[in-house]
């Protein structure tokens, strides 16, 4: 049997809440079938794999070369893998890619020596090119692979940004290996029509990924590659349900009108009659649009308010307001399409009298519209930092960062009283729910401590 060219992982943690196939990982698998090259992907979270696991399914396999996706929620134990794999005696080339590696790569190749690479944006092009490079396959160096990241003579070299791919219709259908697991433990396909974002938000690192390198930041697919997917994947997996993993799946007017037209009658022309669920912006949300997804077969949206609250949405850069935000509530309620949407309570600006403004219309968009398991909308205390974000950039220009590290995270210092609220809210809420649901408060409980302590012995292990 020929040694596998390359095996590409996601060592993502194990979810017990739902399974769902890792997109990144199967696209480039995907691709680098397509020039030439044997390649599998192994998926810890999917398989349910402890580091120890991992070790052990790929030193049995011994490829040539490992790629392995590094998240914020994986990035732990990515690195930890790593670590035991060349502790193991593998000898092979190691390359990392992903947000975490993209935004963090001269501390990856600074600190971590068992890491030979770093893939930076978009990754299916930059790792076919240097997989021909270590191959012998082409004369080209390591200098001229743009978007890589590696060291040469003992210096860290960042090669210029490789331009995002225009036609997304260039890439093959993504590998779907694990399709047939997660449809068994009863979550849905996902499928990608676009890339990237069209908007700014200053909180988001996606934004920042694609923006840091050349090319539309968002780009689509065309309907024709889209809608044969879904047809094939309903065909073969005999499922009819999807999740459209798309950052943002729609456009603002004319424009995404017709793509959304586009779109339903080509579903209707083939007589494939499915369901599925999408991500957008609440600027995007507008009766004709959605009442023509209806029809098609939208059942549920994904929707990030992020505020009521018109200047946290500035300081967001978010280019919508208050009023839209309610709108598009409004619009998907009356369309009887289900709404799981999200708010952010806080950042290091906002006082308690925003805190309890945003409490007041939280307590009514509830009361009215979000009244089932199917409608809910999540509240998040705090707006999270990422390396790759503008907020990241501005709060540590300002010196309100209180922490500042690739691994330990970042942190910064919500306003006194701010913060005294939102900690008695956290306290509301785990009293409410030990009241209304204590068995399952319990277990989500233990569950949460028993990674939380995993992630901290990895992290421990190697800083050893």
């Amino acid at each position: 049997m020929k040694q596998l060219d390359i095996l590409i992982i996601n060592p993502g943690k194990v979810r017990h809440d739902y399974m769902t196939e890792h997109l990144g990982i199967a696209s480039l698998k995907s691709y680098i079938i397509s020039r030439g090259y044997t390649a599998d992907t192994l998926d810890m979270a999917v398989e349910c794999l402890s580091v120890k696991d991992g070790v052990m399914r790929i030193t049995a396999l011994q490829p040539e070369t490992i790629g392995i996706s590094l998240l914020e929620d994986s990035k732990h134990k990515g690195l930890q893998l790593i670590r035991e794999l060349r502790e193991a005696g593998y000898r092979g080339k190691v390359i990392v890619g992903g947000y975490f590696a993209t935004f963090a790569s001269k501390e990856i190749l600074r600190d971590f020596p068992d890491i030979d690479f770093v893939v930076r944006g978009e990754g299916e092009l930059i790792l076919a090119e240097l997989l021909d490079v270590i191959s012998g396959r082409t004369v080209k160096s390591l200098r001229e692979v743009a978007g890589l990241s590696f060291r040469e003579k003992g210096k860290i070299t960042e090669n210029p940004a490789r331009p995002l791919i225009d036609d997304l219709d260039i890439l093959p259908p993504v590998d779907r290996k694990y399709a047939g697991m997660v449809l068994q433990n009863s979550s849905h396909l996902r499928v990608y029509g676009t890339r990237g974002c069209w908007g700014g938000c200053s909180f988001c690192d996606i934004v920042g990924m694609y923006k840091s390198s050349p090319g539309k930041a968002w780009r689509s697919r065309s309907v024709k590659s889209l809608v044969d997917e879904l047809e094939y994947l309903a065909g073969t997996f005999n499922t009819d349900y999807f999740a459209f993993n798309d950052d943002q799946f729609l456009l603002r007017g004319k424009a995404g009108v017709e793509r959304v037209k586009a779109f339903a009658a080509e579903l209707k022309r083939r007589n494939l009659k499915i369901n599925f669920e999408l991500m957008c912006r609440a600027d995007t949300v507008n009766r004709d649009s959605m009442s023509i997804l209806k029809e098609a077969g939208l059942k549920r949206v994904f929707i990030g308010l992020e505020s009521f609250d018109e200047k946290q949405l500035q300081r967001y850069r978010k280019r919508i307001s208050p009023r839209q935000n309610l709108k598009a509530v409004i619009t998907l309620y009356r369309l009887k399409i289900d709404v799981l949407a999200s708010v952010i309570l806080a950042d290091a600006f906002t006082s308690l009298l925003d805190v309890v403004k945003q409490f007041v219309v939280l307590y009514e968009l509830r009361r009215r519209y979000f009244k089932s398991q199917q409608c809910q909308i999540s509240v998040n205390r705090r707006i999270e930092i990422y390396r790759g974000s503008k907020i990241y950039q501005e709060y540590r220009a300002r010196g309100i960062l209180t922490q500042d590290h690739y691994l330990h995270g970042y942190a910064y210092r919500l306003k006194f009283l701010t913060n005294l609220r939102l900690k008695l809210f956290d306290l509301e809420i785990k009293i409410s729910r030990m009241i209304l649901w204590p068995k399952k408060t319990i277990t989500i409980w233990f569950r949460s401590l028993r990674w939380t302590l995993g992630q901290l012995r990895m992290y421990l292990s190697y800083q050893k």
